[in-house]
């Protein structure tokens, strides 16, 4: 399952009709690494509890396939700190399935994080993030520091924020706040004017 001296990390993700939990060995791996390079991931002491009624079901070792989850609560080592680089953030809304998530996409100084999270891996960071859901036929709402999305299981992603620069020389106008962009499942950016 790993080197013998890896020590392996709780696991919480989201999937279709359930959350799962337990225990993954990363080795000195970041899990959106190891979930961007393996088609399957194994769990043990893995435990699935059903979104309808709450049934839990306990496995002792479990395989799941990174397709089937649409979401991973971000656990682990977070990497070489000398390779991060500064970033700015947008507020985002994703469509996963039963799921809503909200949280800041991030990309670099030059770059536009909603398309940069386009062009990533399959695996997109979120910080700040809350996901919602019904559990058990009420409303449920989990948040977390950093939670995974799988981007090729996402209907959309919708920017919730756009961030206005005001320069002296410009009178303030009322003005009605722009459209949101949408990204739709063809991965195509809608501007303002919805071309």
């Amino acid at each position: 399952m790993g080197s013998p001296a890896s020590v392996p990390v709780q696991f919480e993700a989201y999937a279709a009709d359930c959350r799962l939990h337990g225990l993954v060995d990363l080795g000195d791996r970041r899990l959106t690494d190891v979930l961007n390079a393996s088609p399957e991931l194994q769990l043990s002491d893995a435990q699935l509890e059903a979104l309808d009624d709450g049934h839990v079901v306990e496995v002792p070792e479990l395989e799941v396939g990174r397709e089937e989850l649409y979401a991973v609560v971000a656990t682990g080592t977070r990497g070489d700190a000398a390779r991060r680089v500064r970033t700015h953030t947008t507020r985002v809304a994703v469509e996963l399935g039963v799921y809503h998530v909200e949280g800041h996409v991030h990309g670099t100084p030059a770059s536009d994080p909603l398309y940069l999270a386009l062009r990533r891996a399959a695996w997109v960071p979120l910080t700040d993030a809350t996901i919602s859901y019904r559990r058990g036929g009420e409303d449920a709402r989990d948040e977390f520091e950093t939670l995974l999305v799988n981007r090729t299981l996402a209907s959309s992603f919708k920017e919730l924020e756009v961030d206005g620069v005001a320069v002296p020389w410009e009178a303030a106008r009322p003005g009605v706040p722009p459209a949101p962009r949408t990204v739709d499942l063809n991965g195509t950016l809608l501007d303002d004017a919805g071309i």
